[in-house]
């Protein structure tokens, strides 16, 4: 019985992850560029550079960059800038970070 249900959340996570991969795939690329430590969408400042971190994962060496949105109106973009940094950046971790200051509906206690 441990098996079998080790093999459903395996093929669950899996099936999530090919899911998240995809939506993130097509997410147009040309919109955005790089102005020193500012990502542009659309020629307007999105997000900056925070910081650039090194992680442990698995006994391998990684590079994090990690940065803070600058503007927060349309969040559904930022895995279209993920998706250009990580061409940008291959085999290094992209992170987002975001203030929720004035509350948001997305996460609730």
């Amino acid at each position: 019985m441990k098996k079998a249900t080790a093999i459903i959340a395996i093929v669950l996570l899996a099936g999530c992850g090919l899911f998240k991969m995809k939506s993130v795939k097509y997410a147009p690329k040309e919109n955005y560029s790089v102005n020193n430590d500012v990502v542009l969408y659309k020629g307007k400042p999105f997000a900056k550079l925070q910081a650039i971190t090194w992680s442990l994962d698995g006994g391998e060496l990684v590079k994090e960059f990690n940065f803070s949105l600058v503007d927060t109106r349309d969040l559904s973009v930022i895995g279209g800038m993920i998706d250009f940094l990580s061409d940008r950046h291959q085999g290094d971790e992209i992170e987002v970070e975001f203030s929720i200051e004035n509350g948001s509906d997305q996460f609730k206690l």
